[in-house]
């Protein structure tokens, strides 16, 4: 399954938290389902690949989760992997009140992690990151600023929830967002959804919900299908014409 066949695109799914990840990557790729499968610590990483390794479909990312990182060295294991892997994530900052003892442990990993990406990142096939950035959107933007990520990487937003400043900040670096269905059950949400540029539009389901769950590539594709038909409610256009732009925006990132 080439980027060219992808009909649905998940650019951020938690596929080593599914019961049975290999049966769901094989599920996805008979429907047509692109998925960025983020993991939230390096060693989570080598499993992913495991279970999707027959797939084209499923694109394996290795990460660095905020929650995860207590020290600055929590990045080293992620650096070692970054010349050899093209996608990346679940990494970012997380400035929400039960995270703010680890703040500056988050900074400065993150702060690793993007430099090492932009060094190692292919002109002819840039990495993509998957960031999650709660409450700390300009700090992300100045990390990806700092180390040259934002424009040597190509770097996708998950479940932008920053001001409409820091949106507009996000787009003129060049960064993308990805949209779920819960991200647009918020005025905020829908807002950006209705505003932004549908070049830089892409779904996601941040699925599953927790770890070892019985969900399963169908429940994938009903979460994205409610957030196509969401993007397509905020800017009053028909859900089919959203499902191919962001199709073709999914083609565009993994190329």
């Amino acid at each position: 399954m080439g980027t060219a066949d992808i009909e649905h695109f998940d650019a951020h799914v938690h596929l080593g938290w599914f019961a049975n990840a290999a049966a769901v990557a094989r599920d996805a790729a008979k429907r047509g389902l692109g998925m960025l499968a983020v993991t939230v610590t390096p060693e989570e990483y080598p499993g992913v690949c495991r279970n999707s390794a027959a797939q084209s479909n499923v694109m394996p990312a290795a990460g660095l989760h905020p929650w995860w990182v207590r020290s600055p060295e929590d990045a080293d294991a992620l650096c070692e992997l970054l010349p050899n892997v093209r996608f990346v994530g679940e990494i970012g900052l997380d400035a929400s009140p039960r995270h703010e003892a680890t703040w500056d442990a988050q900074l400065a990993a993150l702060v690793k992690i993007c430099a090492a990406c932009a060094q190692t990142s292919d002109p002819t096939a840039p990495k993509v990151l998957s960031i999650h950035a709660v409450r700390s959107a300009n700090n992300v933007l100045d990390v990806l600023e700092r180390t040259g990520a934002a424009t040597s990487c190509r770097c996708v937003l998950h479940w932008f929830s920053g001001s409409s400043e820091e949106l507009w900040r996000a787009v003129h670096l060049g960064c993308l967002f990805s949209l779920g269905e819960r991200s647009l059950q918020t005025r905020r949400g829908r807002e950006y959804a209705r505003i932004l540029p549908v070049e830089r539009l892409l779904t996601e389901t941040d699925l599953p919900k927790g770890e070892r769950s019985p969900a399963t590539a169908d429940d994938i594709l009903d979460s994205l299908n409610r957030a196509i038909e969401g993007i397509a409610a905020a800017r009053n256009t028909p859900a089919e014409a959203v499902r191919l732009e962001i199709a073709a925006n999914a083609a565009e990132l993994l190329g």
